[in-house]
């Protein structure tokens, strides 16, 4: 057995989330109920755990690729929308009008909330249940609104 540094642990899962992220990248507005939000973004980070600590890897890997293939479209418009809004917050930063050639206003992915990647594994992970997340420190999604 191979024991990686602190450090490559540390990129392997930032891999991870990223890769993940850009896939599973849904919002809050793309659901109807917060516990139906909460219950994708734990379901998310169980796989996102199980990957990092090699747990049915290959099973996930299908999982997710299977994900990608039926939510090509949503993935598309996702990734469309999150360039739009750092083009926007660019131009604001600058003190120009925001200058975007995709109308989004009309699709249900509209909206300005946000998925953060950052979520923390459920308990029973112990590489990464201190990480932060958008509900601060040692909460866990699928308790808010509950």
């Amino acid at each position: 057995m191979v024991v990686a540094s602190g450090t490559n642990v540390f990129a392997k899962e930032i891999a991870i989330r990223k890769r993940i992220a850009s896939i599973y990248n849904k919002r809050e507005e793309d659901f109807p109920s917060l516990r139906e939000y909460n219950d994708y973004l734990e379901e998310v980070e169980d796989m996102i755990c199980n990957l990092i600590e090699g747990v049915d890897v290959p099973a996930i890997e299908a999982k997710i690729a299977e994900y990608q293939k039926e939510n090509a479209e949503q993935i598309m418009n996702a990734h469309a929308r999150k360039a739009e809004e750092y083009a926007a917050a660019v131009a604001a930063s600058k003190g120009q009008p925001a200058q975007t050639g995709v109308d989004l206003s009309s699709s249900s992915q509209a909206g300005t909330g946000h998925w953060c990647t950052g979520t923390i594994c459920p308990s029973y992970c112990g590489g990464c249940a201190t990480t932060p997340n958008r509900y601060g420190p040692s909460t866990h999604p699928s308790w808010v609104g509950s």
